[in-house]
Protein backbone atom coordinates (compact mmCIF):
# COMPACT_ATOMS: atom_id res chain seq x y z
CA UNK A 1 0.00 0.00 0.00
CA UNK A 2 2.03 2.74 -1.33
CA UNK A 3 -0.60 5.72 -2.01
CA UNK A 4 -3.49 6.74 0.76
CA UNK A 5 -5.74 10.06 -1.46
CA UNK A 6 -7.66 11.59 1.48
CA UNK A 7 -10.42 14.27 0.25
CA UNK A 8 -10.86 17.56 1.88
CA UNK A 9 -12.86 20.74 2.21
CA UNK A 10 -11.41 22.09 5.33
CA UNK A 11 -14.56 21.07 7.14
CA UNK A 12 -14.02 19.89 10.48
CA UNK A 13 -15.06 16.04 9.47
CA UNK A 14 -12.74 16.29 6.63
CA UNK A 15 -9.63 18.28 8.56
CA UNK A 16 -9.51 14.83 11.02
CA UNK A 17 -9.62 12.66 8.27
CA UNK A 18 -6.68 14.96 6.99
CA UNK A 19 -4.99 14.02 9.92
CA UNK A 20 -6.18 10.46 10.65
CA UNK A 21 -5.24 9.55 7.08
CA UNK A 22 -0.96 11.37 7.20
CA UNK A 23 -0.85 9.10 10.96
CA UNK A 24 -1.90 6.25 9.18
CA UNK A 25 0.51 7.22 6.04
CA UNK A 26 3.19 7.97 8.58
CA UNK A 27 2.54 4.28 10.06
CA UNK A 28 2.95 1.92 7.21
CA UNK A 29 4.90 4.32 4.88
CA UNK A 30 2.84 5.56 2.17
CA UNK A 31 2.49 8.98 0.41
CA UNK A 32 -0.29 10.88 0.78
CA UNK A 33 -2.61 13.32 -1.72
CA UNK A 34 -4.50 15.82 -0.52
CA UNK A 35 -7.97 16.44 -3.00
CA UNK A 36 -9.98 18.53 -3.11
CA UNK A 37 -12.66 19.66 -5.91
CA UNK A 38 -12.94 23.63 -6.20
CA UNK A 39 -16.65 24.63 -6.61
CA UNK A 40 -17.30 28.36 -8.14
CA UNK A 41 -18.97 30.26 -5.42
CA UNK A 42 -22.59 31.06 -6.78
CA UNK A 43 -21.78 34.77 -7.68
CA UNK A 44 -19.18 33.87 -9.54
CA UNK A 45 -20.82 31.41 -12.12
CA UNK A 46 -23.90 33.54 -11.91
CA UNK A 47 -21.67 36.44 -13.15
CA UNK A 48 -19.79 37.40 -16.13
CA UNK A 49 -16.46 36.77 -14.72
CA UNK A 50 -13.19 36.56 -16.91
CA UNK A 51 -12.22 33.36 -17.81
CA UNK A 52 -8.91 34.75 -16.85
CA UNK A 53 -10.37 35.62 -13.50
CA UNK A 54 -12.23 31.78 -13.07
CA UNK A 55 -8.66 30.55 -13.90
CA UNK A 56 -6.83 32.65 -11.25
CA UNK A 57 -9.11 31.91 -8.43
CA UNK A 58 -9.05 27.75 -9.83
CA UNK A 59 -4.95 28.80 -9.04
CA UNK A 60 -5.50 30.34 -5.79
CA UNK A 61 -7.39 27.01 -4.91
CA UNK A 62 -4.79 24.90 -6.05
CA UNK A 63 -1.84 27.29 -4.23
CA UNK A 64 -3.86 26.81 -0.60
CA UNK A 65 -4.18 22.99 -1.19
CA UNK A 66 -0.79 22.63 -2.21
CA UNK A 67 0.63 24.49 0.76
CA UNK A 68 -1.85 22.34 3.16
CA UNK A 69 -0.20 19.28 2.16
CA UNK A 70 3.35 20.52 2.47
CA UNK A 71 2.17 22.02 6.18
CA UNK A 72 1.04 18.49 6.86
CA UNK A 73 3.94 16.59 5.30
CA UNK A 74 6.10 18.24 7.65
CA UNK A 75 4.23 18.01 10.31
CA UNK A 76 3.92 14.00 10.39
CA UNK A 77 6.84 13.44 8.26
CA UNK A 78 5.20 11.97 5.12
CA UNK A 79 6.00 12.89 1.69
CA UNK A 80 2.93 14.54 0.71
CA UNK A 81 1.31 16.21 -3.00
CA UNK A 82 -1.86 17.71 -3.92
CA UNK A 83 -4.92 17.59 -6.48
CA UNK A 84 -7.74 19.36 -7.59
CA UNK A 85 -11.09 18.01 -9.29
CA UNK A 86 -13.91 20.29 -10.68
CA UNK A 87 -16.93 18.72 -11.01
CA UNK A 88 -19.24 16.74 -8.38
CA UNK A 89 -16.66 15.13 -5.63
CA UNK A 90 -17.30 11.22 -5.80
CA UNK A 91 -17.15 11.57 -9.52
CA UNK A 92 -13.85 13.16 -9.48
CA UNK A 93 -12.70 10.58 -7.43
CA UNK A 94 -13.91 8.07 -9.39
CA UNK A 95 -11.46 9.77 -12.44
CA UNK A 96 -8.85 10.53 -10.18
CA UNK A 97 -8.30 7.07 -9.07
CA UNK A 98 -9.23 5.57 -12.47
CA UNK A 99 -5.93 8.01 -13.97
CA UNK A 100 -3.61 7.74 -10.77
CA UNK A 101 -2.20 5.24 -8.80
CA UNK A 102 -3.98 5.46 -5.58
CA UNK A 103 -4.82 2.68 -3.48
CA UNK A 104 -6.91 3.82 -0.28
CA UNK A 105 -9.28 6.73 -0.28
CA UNK A 106 -9.57 8.81 3.16
CA UNK A 107 -12.97 10.37 3.68
CA UNK A 108 -14.47 12.42 6.67
CA UNK A 109 -18.01 12.04 8.38
CA UNK A 110 -20.18 13.73 10.68
CA UNK A 111 -19.73 12.20 13.90
CA UNK A 112 -23.34 11.99 14.70
CA UNK A 113 -23.73 9.93 11.36
CA UNK A 114 -21.25 7.49 12.31
CA UNK A 115 -24.54 4.67 12.13
CA UNK A 116 -23.48 3.16 8.49
CA UNK A 117 -26.43 3.81 6.69
CA UNK A 118 -27.62 5.69 4.11
CA UNK A 119 -27.90 9.61 4.86
CA UNK A 120 -26.98 11.44 1.28
CA UNK A 121 -24.16 13.10 1.54
CA UNK A 122 -20.95 13.12 0.03
CA UNK A 123 -19.20 10.16 2.36
CA UNK A 124 -22.30 7.49 1.99
CA UNK A 125 -22.71 8.29 -1.59
CA UNK A 126 -19.02 7.48 -2.01
CA UNK A 127 -19.47 4.48 -0.47
CA UNK A 128 -22.76 3.73 -2.69
CA UNK A 129 -20.93 4.17 -5.92
CA UNK A 130 -17.10 3.97 -5.28
CA UNK A 131 -15.00 1.22 -7.31
CA UNK A 132 -12.04 2.21 -5.03
CA UNK A 133 -11.35 1.43 -1.67
CA UNK A 134 -12.27 4.07 0.68
CA UNK A 135 -11.95 4.23 4.60
CA UNK A 136 -14.51 6.44 6.31
CA UNK A 137 -12.93 8.07 9.21
CA UNK A 138 -15.74 9.40 12.07
CA UNK A 139 -14.49 13.23 12.65
CA UNK A 140 -14.48 12.92 16.46
CA UNK A 141 -11.56 9.45 16.53
CA UNK A 142 -8.25 10.34 16.28
CA UNK A 143 -5.44 8.09 14.98
CA UNK A 144 -3.82 5.69 17.62
CA UNK A 145 -2.61 2.76 15.70
CA UNK A 146 -4.72 -0.12 13.76
CA UNK A 147 -3.92 -3.29 15.49
CA UNK A 148 -7.21 -5.12 15.47
CA UNK A 149 -9.13 -5.42 12.39
CA UNK A 150 -12.64 -7.32 12.13
CA UNK A 151 -14.00 -8.58 8.44
CA UNK A 152 -17.42 -8.49 8.79
CA UNK A 153 -18.33 -11.20 5.95
CA UNK A 154 -21.02 -13.78 4.71
CA UNK A 155 -21.41 -16.17 2.17
CA UNK A 156 -23.90 -14.89 -0.44
CA UNK A 157 -21.00 -12.86 -2.56
CA UNK A 158 -17.56 -15.01 -2.40
CA UNK A 159 -16.82 -17.84 -4.22
CA UNK A 160 -13.50 -20.05 -5.10
CA UNK A 161 -12.34 -17.13 -7.90
CA UNK A 162 -12.70 -14.14 -5.09
CA UNK A 163 -9.35 -12.40 -3.83
CA UNK A 164 -8.74 -10.77 -0.84
CA UNK A 165 -5.59 -8.91 -1.83
CA UNK A 166 -6.52 -5.24 -0.50
CA UNK A 167 -7.48 -6.30 2.68
CA UNK A 168 -4.45 -8.60 3.04
CA UNK A 169 -2.24 -5.76 2.33
CA UNK A 170 -3.67 -3.30 4.85
CA UNK A 171 -3.32 -5.94 7.68
CA UNK A 172 0.14 -6.89 7.24
CA UNK A 173 0.95 -2.76 6.22
CA UNK A 174 -0.53 -2.05 9.70
CA UNK A 175 0.86 -5.32 11.15
CA UNK A 176 -2.56 -6.05 12.30
CA UNK A 177 -4.32 -8.86 13.76
CA UNK A 178 -7.27 -9.76 11.98
CA UNK A 179 -10.74 -11.45 12.69
CA UNK A 180 -13.01 -12.56 10.33
CA UNK A 181 -16.64 -12.13 11.58
CA UNK A 182 -19.59 -14.22 10.61
CA UNK A 183 -23.35 -12.91 12.09
CA UNK A 184 -25.46 -16.04 12.50
CA UNK A 185 -29.49 -15.01 12.44
CA UNK A 186 -30.71 -18.02 11.83
CA UNK A 187 -30.63 -20.04 15.80
CA UNK A 188 -31.21 -23.03 14.35
CA UNK A 189 -28.13 -22.98 11.88
CA UNK A 190 -24.48 -24.33 13.48
CA UNK A 191 -23.24 -21.20 14.24
CA UNK A 192 -19.83 -22.59 12.76
CA UNK A 193 -19.31 -22.44 8.76
CA UNK A 194 -17.22 -24.68 7.27
CA UNK A 195 -18.15 -23.57 3.87
CA UNK A 196 -16.99 -19.94 4.92
CA UNK A 197 -13.87 -20.76 6.68
CA UNK A 198 -12.75 -23.08 3.65
CA UNK A 199 -13.59 -20.11 1.32
CA UNK A 200 -11.51 -17.31 3.70
CA UNK A 201 -8.45 -19.94 4.54
CA UNK A 202 -8.17 -19.88 0.98
CA UNK A 203 -7.93 -16.24 0.30
CA UNK A 204 -6.20 -15.71 3.05
CA UNK A 205 -3.90 -18.24 2.70
CA UNK A 206 -0.59 -17.04 4.46
CA UNK A 207 -2.09 -14.62 6.34
CA UNK A 208 -2.74 -15.30 9.96
CA UNK A 209 -6.47 -14.89 10.84
CA UNK A 210 -8.86 -16.30 13.30
CA UNK A 211 -13.07 -16.50 13.57
CA UNK A 212 -15.55 -15.06 15.44
CA UNK A 213 -19.46 -16.36 15.17
CA UNK A 214 -22.14 -14.03 16.74
CA UNK A 215 -25.40 -15.52 16.82
CA UNK A 216 -28.05 -12.60 16.57
CA UNK A 217 -31.79 -12.01 13.91
CA UNK A 218 -30.13 -8.44 13.40
CA UNK A 219 -26.88 -8.39 11.57
CA UNK A 220 -26.00 -4.86 12.66
CA UNK A 221 -26.42 -5.45 15.98
CA UNK A 222 -24.43 -9.00 16.09
CA UNK A 223 -21.65 -6.98 14.29
CA UNK A 224 -21.52 -4.70 17.25
CA UNK A 225 -21.25 -7.68 19.47
CA UNK A 226 -18.62 -8.64 17.85
CA UNK A 227 -16.45 -5.51 17.44
CA UNK A 228 -16.93 -4.98 21.54
CA UNK A 229 -15.50 -8.65 22.09
CA UNK A 230 -12.50 -8.41 20.12
CA UNK A 231 -11.43 -4.65 20.84
CA UNK A 232 -11.05 -3.81 17.44
CA UNK A 233 -9.82 -0.65 15.90
CA UNK A 234 -10.76 -0.92 12.60
CA UNK A 235 -14.33 -2.83 10.48
CA UNK A 236 -13.97 -3.74 6.94
CA UNK A 237 -17.01 -4.77 5.03
CA UNK A 238 -17.27 -5.63 1.68
CA UNK A 239 -21.21 -4.45 0.18
CA UNK A 240 -21.97 -6.80 -2.30
CA UNK A 241 -23.50 -6.21 -5.95
CA UNK A 242 -27.19 -7.20 -3.76
CA UNK A 243 -28.54 -7.51 -0.61
CA UNK A 244 -25.94 -4.82 1.29
CA UNK A 245 -27.20 -1.45 0.99
CA UNK A 246 -30.89 -3.16 0.26
CA UNK A 247 -30.56 -4.45 3.70
CA UNK A 248 -30.07 -1.19 5.55
CA UNK A 249 -32.61 0.55 3.85
CA UNK A 250 -35.70 -1.82 3.14
CA UNK A 251 -37.72 -4.54 4.66
CA UNK A 252 -38.25 -4.83 8.40
CA UNK A 253 -36.83 -3.84 11.39
CA UNK A 254 -35.21 -7.48 11.94
CA UNK A 255 -33.81 -7.30 8.51
CA UNK A 256 -31.82 -3.50 8.09
CA UNK A 257 -28.29 -3.18 8.63
CA UNK A 258 -27.44 -0.66 11.09
CA UNK A 259 -23.99 -0.76 12.40
CA UNK A 260 -23.39 1.82 15.32
CA UNK A 261 -19.68 1.80 15.99
CA UNK A 262 -17.25 4.59 16.34
CA UNK A 263 -14.95 2.89 14.84
CA UNK A 264 -13.28 3.98 11.19
CA UNK A 265 -14.76 1.77 8.33
CA UNK A 266 -13.07 0.14 5.61
CA UNK A 267 -15.19 -0.43 2.49
CA UNK A 268 -13.91 -2.70 -0.20
CA UNK A 269 -15.45 -2.59 -3.76
CA UNK A 270 -17.10 -5.77 -4.42
CA UNK A 271 -15.31 -5.11 -7.97
CA UNK A 272 -11.85 -5.90 -6.12
CA UNK A 273 -12.71 -8.77 -4.35
CA UNK A 274 -15.11 -11.43 -7.25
Amino acid sequence: MKTILVATDYSAPAENAVEFAAQLAKTIGAELTLFNVYKMNIHASNSFSSLAHIEKMKKQNADELSAHAIKIGDKYGVQTSSATGEIDTVESLKQYTKSHPVDLVVMGIESNLTEYKLFGNTTTEAIKLMQFPLLVVPNDIKFEGIKKITYACETSYLNENCRLDVLKEFVKACQADLEVLHVVTDHSENPKNEVLEELINTMLNDLQHHFRYVSNSKIGEGIETGLEDFGANLLVMVPHKMGFFESMTKGSQTSKMTVRTRLPLLVIPNTSIC
